[in-house]
Parts: structure tokens; sequence; C-alpha cells
């Protein structure tokens, strides 16, 4: 009896695979051949079955990455407001662990194909907008409760807080040994301190 392939598992599979490829020797030098070689095919058109093309698969690579991200805040928010939502949302989204490390530089390669490729572009745009929203939630949680003192400008600080997470995972790759996960969280502890403090941009 022929034995049942699970398509959805393989998918993810050919995803997962061509996220290292692209974290090891970038997104441009990560052929369909290379991918399918890499997956044990002997042939880079079993890939085809899945995806029609590399455009098509890097969409989805991005798209998974921004999955998982938003399923970890997900977990990582459960039962939290304020503050403390806050921090679990920018702890999560920074490249501070193994993974998101690896995600991170997946991530940074698709940034660059997205000035040119609006998919790509409209992935990233979502997540970001997404990530917005939540943070203007939580923000607003926390002047109700009393953890800050009333934001004269929320907006302002949102977009801080998200330039500061997103540059974290520019310079996290440029400079690892200098950029280490224990500083991507120092540096997001203290921008919520100076919130809990009622100086957000001091």
């Amino acid at each position: 009896m022929p034995r049942l392939v699970d398509h959805q598992e393989r998918r993810r599979s050919i995803i997962e695979t061509t996220w290292r490829l692209i974290a090891g020797q970038g997104i441009e030098n990560a052929s369909m051949r290379d991918i399918a070689r890499e997956c044990g095919y002997a042939a880079p058109g079993v890939l085809a079955h899945y995806f029609p093309n590399k455009d098509a698969l890097l969409l989805a690579s991005y798209e998974l990455i921004c999955q998982r991200t938003n399923e970890r805040i997900a977990t990582g928010i459960a039962g939290r407001r304020g503050l403390s939502a806050l921090r679990s949302l920018c702890l999560e989204i920074i490249p501070a662990d193994p993974l998101t490390v690896v995600e991170a530089r997946v991530a940074v390669s698709f940034w660059q194909r997205a000035q040119t490729e609006d998919a790509l572009r409209a992935v990233g745009r979502d997540a970001l907008l997404h990530w917005r929203g939540l943070v203007m939630g939580f923000l607003a949680q926390a002047e109700h409760d009393g953890e800050c003192e009333p934001l004269a400008d929320a907006d302002a600080v949102a977009d801080e807080l998200l330039n500061i997470m997103m540059g974290l995972h520019v310079t996290a790759m440029l400079d690892p040994d200098a950029v280490t996960g224990s500083r991507q969280r120092h540096l997001v502890e203290r921008a919520l301190a100076r919130l809990a403090s009622g100086q957000p941009g001091s």
C-alpha cells in the first residue's frame, strides 16, 4: 500500500529548507536546484508540485516567518495586558535567540527584494500594521491602568518601538558579537522603562 503523503508537512519542510539555505548563502544564491537537493530530491521539478517558481516559494517562506512570529506573539501575550503584554510582544519580534536569528537573516534578505516586489512588500507591511495595532492597544491599556503617564503622542511611541525592533534585525545581522540577544533585550527593557517613568522620548 503506498505511503500517504502529508502535503502540508512536505510544503512546510521545503520552506524551512529554503530558510536554512537563504540564511547560509543569501537569497540570490539559493537556487531551486539547491533547495531540491537539500530536500533530498534529485531534480527541482518536484518542487513545482508545491511552488510553481522561486518567487512563489520565497513569498510562502516570508509569509510563514510572519505567521510563526504572530503565533509566538499570541502565545506570549495571552493573559497579559498593558506594559506586560507590550514587553512580551517586543521580545518575540527581536532576533534574540537561535530560531529568531535564522528567521531574521531570512527576513532581512526579503526586505531587499521587497523594494521591487509588491507581494513581498505587502506581506511585510501587513505584519508591521498588525504589530503596530497591538502596540497601540497595549499603550492604551497601560495608560488606562496607570502604568504610564498619558501619552501626548502615542503614535510616535509606537513608531519608536517598532523602529527599535526592526533596527535590531539589521544591527544584529551586521554585528552579532556586539548586538547579542542579551543586549537586544536590554535595549527593549530600557525603552519600556522610559515609558513607565513618563519619559518615552528621553
